[in-house]
């Protein structure tokens, strides 16, 4: 099965936490504490929005 490719950006980044959205799935907000931990919080919350496994994501952070 082909993975969904979610383009996020940084919309904000205070006390501690980067918080991430997706232009494609504008109701999708994640919040991770590192730049490395996005993509899992980005799956775990697409999942949840869309009602699909973690697993059929792929995400790519634009700066």
């Amino acid at each position: 099965m082909e993975r969904l490719q979610l383009n996020v950006y940084i919309a904000s980044a205070s006390d501690g936490f980067f918080t991430v959205k997706a232009m494609s799935m504008p109701e999708l907000s994640a919040q991770a504490r590192t730049l490395e931990e996005i993509p899992d919080a980005v799956r775990s919350a697409a999942a949840v929005v869309a009602g699909q496994s973690p697993e059929d994501f792929e995400v790519v952070l634009d700066f």
